[in-house]
């Protein structure tokens, strides 16, 4: 596929997505702060248990393996490698945020960490330490509404500005012009997603399992925890002033996700510009 046709392809999930998001109407703002738009439920409900039967026969053993065959600090190279490869994607939509001290710090880890191929971060508990961004959140800081929650196969929760986000970024990726040939991209992008998805599921493995047995609707939950940990991203960890979601729930600090450091969790950096 040519670079032309991949812009083609793009434009046109865009405007499906707009399409799909003028299409539906979302429910009435209240005073409460953001509301849960979820206009295709009973698809997403669908998707959601295929993805859970992934998780049951695939993921979740193989991240039971991952974890307790490879030693910690092997667990903690491949993590780091995935994000010295995402450093381009973080300084281009830091800059489109305005956030040039993101921008610096992750361009300073792409060459210092570069010197070990990104295998060791040497930014870690520093003041240059890593943060993600990616263009769901560079739209969500300039104002754009999520639009439609989505479950999307195998990717999981989204919703339609972080789908666009994520076909975006793929433009902001070097490896998509370094990469020559459909089946080596298409390789290389497995690749990656498949080892980003048993890392976070081997980080996660007990936290995720007692969700699932804790929760009446683990649909909904997981729904929850993705919005409130998503706005939490858009503010840097600034104080909103109003409650994540409709529900007034706190799904969120109940459930932190460990795939990011503690700087990035438990307390997440604030802008400084």
């Amino acid at each position: 596929m040519t670079f032309l046709s991949r812009i083609h392809r793009a434009a046109g999930i865009l405007f499906v997505l707009i399409a799909l998001t003028g299409c539906a109407t979302p429910p009435e703002e209240t005073a409460a702060g953001p509301q849960i738009f979820d206009p295709i439920e009973p698809v997403n409900r669908l998707v959601f248990a295929m993805n859970d039967t992934v998780d049951i026969f695939v993921l979740q053993p193989t991240a039971f393996v991952y974890k307790t065959a490879l030693p910690d600090p092997i667990q903690e190279m491949v993590r780091n490698f995935l994000r010295w490869l995402r450093s381009p994607v973080v300084i281009a939509n830091s800059l489109l945020q305005g956030d040039t001290n993101n921008a610096g710090n992750a361009t300073r880890q792409f060459f210092v960490n570069g010197i070990t191929v990104g295998l060791i971060d040497w930014g870690q508990g520093e003041d240059w330490a890593y943060r993600d961004e990616d263009f769901g959140q560079t739209l969500g800081v300039h104002e754009v509404g999520g639009g439609p929650y989505l479950v999307l196969p195998l990717l999981g929760p989204s919703n339609g500005r972080d789908l666009a986000g994520r076909i975006v970024d793929t433009f902001f990726d070097p490896l998509t012009y370094i990469v020559s040939g459909q089946g080596a991209k298409n390789a290389i992008t497995i690749s990656r997603a498949g080892t980003r998805a048993v890392d976070f599921r081997a980080r996660n493995f007990d936290q995720i399992n007692e969700l699932k047995a804790s929760s009446l609707d683990y649909y909904a939950r997981l729904r929850s925890i993705y919005l409130q940990r998503r706005d939490a991203e858009i503010r840097n960890g600034e104080p909103s002033g109003e409650p994540l979601t409709a529900d007034g729930s706190k799904d969120f600090e109940d459930f932190t996700p460990s795939d990011r450091p503690v700087s990035e969790t438990g307390e997440l950096p604030t802008k400084s510009n």
